[in-house]
């Protein structure tokens, strides 16, 4: 049975609250004006009314925000806690299918695996090129993923997934101004633990001519050790047809394999190691032309939405793999002591039809780029039963990247039929970057506590960036040149948590944050638009949390307010003396969010229970010199009052989950609708970057027949909307758009041991 992380249902007391069904929910929608209003008179009001009955529809969540175990609904954070079976049963397969489960979460495709946008509270990037860093840390069983190319990660065999929101630069450091995607993965179970040789395996067949699975097998080796092993792959045929190739595009294709050991040789040392690799061979679609142009191309067959006429398919060759090993001793005074050493790998390589017609004008062969990170962390957390408990800790991170990038000019450009090497670069850059840091928590009273954190982090960079270009392109004729920059920065944090009654629990959190400056390692007009400087970040966050109604309604409550300086903004920007696009990194002298959060769960009596969560962000550009070009004359233009890039003012997911018997086969029913609001893809906000509001409709229906067989029916996308998860204008200022999947649908079948 699947049921949600905060909400697990305890079936013994559920028939003594079916009587509250009836009167509770319409009023859910009042709860958060009722909540400012009276808090602390409200919610004794209900426990007054319930006093015979019995406590504990909805159990603690457990949470490592703060690098130990504590109640999501005691910490001074704003966090979205998803389970393993939630996952499962939504069918989440990937880090970039949490968006449409958490409030003011945004993912987006760019038409290349190693280029995944993610955003919290309307901050958010992508790592084009190797000289960018992420805004959100995703991190796996504590080992920091690295750059875009390893944010998409599966998820298969999960414990649960939390999503951090605002600056956490404290604890976890790295860059992480937006916030953090910690992945808890299942450890394997010794036998000492009650572990048994156990395993489930599901194959999935559906539409697009889907074929895929996941397998988890856990394997005691003894009372003290055991091993784990988990893969999930998928082959799924394109959802866009190419007239010109006959293929299909935006193919998913996709393989992740993980295998874990433990060994527990005492009672106070936990030794935890694992490795995993990952492969996607896709072929993609960068840019698919508007209607206008393809008409205008004298191309009409092309001008319906996914369907383009391309002499050549956007490969997308994509894998890594990456180890970690986690130490946990436990000292005679109660101190736990940890030790998290890591290192990942990553590299894609992908090649795409520029000019994204049948005729041979702009191809790029290739992007290819390699990452590769060590990391290593230090830990000492205090007791946790005492009145002032901390965390020491250190982190060392060690990158190097390469990059090489080739664009070929064909007959269209006025090449030779096979194309000639018209810009390339050969690049490399190495990071550097220690980082000690304290978190603190003291209990004045048992109801009111202070906490807070600093981190003092010192980076260096070193880059070697070289560029060859043939006159009239567009491009820098020639960069050939090494580059250093060192940053030593100081990031806090501070929080106030008060605790109004047993079930709210309320607090106000100031944090700052740091995102490293670098460079634009790409093809560029000029060797001025390579460096970038450092941003920085002041957020205020106040929240509430709540467990009301005698068990029945979890709500959480936070408003946010962060104010961004020298904000790194990545930008489509048109020249329109040569013609073409430049796609830049670049400084924002000011950026602003507010906004605010809610989610929760309520129950309706035994059966069904509903999830929500919603989301509001006012993310705008207070000041930004040069953030658009004028199209006639080429003067710079001043984007402020501009909304922030793949900012969606409201987000909203509703999902409602029933529970039933139909003989002797348990059932269980999802149902879930989310929304995003309208949102521009570039800092202009153009026409031809705008993508206006849309819902989507997605279902599941498990049958469990027994303890080990199982079916189950699942469909994404149900109203099989159209909608872009991209739009703006290429290099050769092609007005272009890139449509998210369609309707996808299938059988699951489930085997248990």
């Amino acid at each position: 049975m699947h049921q949600p992380v905060a909400t697990h249902i305890s079936h013994q007391y559920v028939h003594n609250y079916w009587a509250l069904k009836q009167a509770k929910f319409p009023y859910l929608l009042l709860t958060a004006g009722l909540l400012s209003a009276a808090p602390g008179a409200w919610a004794q009001s209900q426990v007054a009314e319930n006093t015979n009955q019995k406590p504990g529809l909805i159990e603690e969540v457990v949470v490592t925000a703060r690098h130990r175990a504590e109640s999501l609904q005691e910490v001074p954070l704003s966090i979205s806690a998803l389970s393993g079976d939630i996952i499962t049963q939504e069918r989440i397969t990937s880090v970039q299918g949490l968006e449409y489960s958490v409030p003011n979460l945004v993912f987006g495709e760019t038409g290349s695996s190693g280029e995944t946008f993610i955003g919290i509270r309307g901050i958010g990037d992508f790592s084009r090129n190797i000289g960018f860093d992420t805004r959100v840390g995703v991190y796996i069983d504590g080992v920091f993923a690295g750059q875009s190319l390893s944010v998409d990660q599966g998820l298969v065999d999960i414990s649960q997934v939390e999503v951090l929101r605002g600056p956490q630069g404290t604890l976890f450091g790295k860059n992480s101004s937006s916030g953090v995607i910690n992945i808890v993965s299942n450890k394997p179970v010794t036998g000492q633990d009650g572990g048994t040789t156990s395993g489930e395996f599901r194959l999935r067949a559906g539409n697009l001519d889907t074929l895929g699975g996941t397998g988890i097998i856990n394997i005691p080796l003894g009372e003290t050790a055991a091993a784990r092993f988990s893969v999930i792959a998928q082959n799924q045929d394109g959802y866009i047809d190419n007239l010109f190739t006959g293929n299909s595009l935006m193919t998913n294709d996709h393989l992740l394999g993980r295998g874990s050991l433990r060994f527990q040789p005492s009672d106070v040392l936990d030794i935890n190691w694992s490795f995993d690799v990952r492969r996607q061979d896709n072929d993609l679609l960068f840019l698919e032309p508007d209607a206008a142009f393809e008409n205008a191309f004298g191309n009409p067959q092309a001008a319906p939405i996914y369907v383009v006429d391309q002499d050549a398919d956007l490969i997308d060759d994509t894998g890594g793999w990456g180890t970690g090993l986690t130490l946990d001793y436990q000292l005679g005074n109660d101190f736990v002591l940890t030790s998290i050493s890591g290192y990942r790998s990553v590299d894609r390589k992908v090649g795409s039809d520029e000019d994204a017609t049948r005729m041979f004008t702009l191809h790029a062969r290739y992007f290819e780029d390699d990452f590769s990170h060590f990391t290593q962390e230090l830990r000492l957390a205090s007791p946790a039963d005492q009145r002032f408990h901390y965390v020491l800790g250190a982190f060392y991170f060690d990158q190097d990247a390469d990059t090489i990038r080739k664009v070929a000019l064909g007959p269209g450009f006025g090449g030779p039929p096979a194309g000639i090497d018209a810009a390339e670069q050969n690049s490399s850059v190495s990071t550097q970057s220690w980082a000690l840091f304290v978190n603190g928590n003291y209990d004045l009273t048992d109801r009111f506590s202070i906490s807070g954190g600093l981190r003092w982090t010192d980076e260096s960079k070193d880059a070697s960036i070289h560029q060859m270009v043939f006159p009239g392109f567009g491009l820098a004729l020639l960069i050939d040149d090494d580059f250093s920059r060192d940053e030593d920065y100081l990031t806090a944090t501070a929080s106030l948590g008060f605790q109004l009654n047993e079930q709210m629990h309320s607090y106000f959190t100031y944090a700052n944050g740091n995102k490293s400056g670098g460079w634009n390692v790409d093809l560029v007009a000029s060797a001025d638009d390579l460096p970038y400087e450092e941003e920085t970040v002041d957020s205020y966050e106040i929240g509430l949390k709540s467990d009301l109604l005698d068990g029945l309604l979890r709500l959480n409550l936070s408003a946010f307010y962060a104010t961004y300086d020298d904000y790194q903004v990545f930008q489509f920007r048109f020249d329109p003396f040569s013609g073409t696009t430049a796609l830049l990194v670049s400084n924002a002298a000011e950026v602003t969010t507010k906004g605010f959060e809610m989610e929760g769960t309520t129950f309706f009596g035994e059966a069904f229970s509903l999830d929500f969560g919603v989301g509001y962000t006012d993310a705008s550009f207070d000041d930004f010199p040069g953030g658009a070009v004028d199209g006639s004359t080429g003067a710079p233009v001043n984007v402020a009052g501009n909304v922030l890039p793949r900012a969606p003012e409201w987000t909203l997911a509703l999902t409602g989950r029933y529970q039933f018997k139909l003989g002797s086969a348990a059932n269980a029913l999802m149902l879930n609708y989310t929304y995003r609001d309208s949102q521009y893809f570039n800092p202009d906000n153009l026409q031809n970057s705008y993508q206006p509001g849309y819902g989507l409709w997605n279902a599941a229906w498990d049958i469990d027949f027994n303890e080990q067989w199982g079916l189950a029916l699942y469909g994404r996308n149900l109203g099989d909307t159209d909608y872009r998860s991209m739009r703006g204008i290429s290099f050769l200022g092609i007005p272009f758009s890139l449509y998210a999947q369609t309707r996808t649908y299938g059988v699951e079948g489930i085997f248990r041991f």
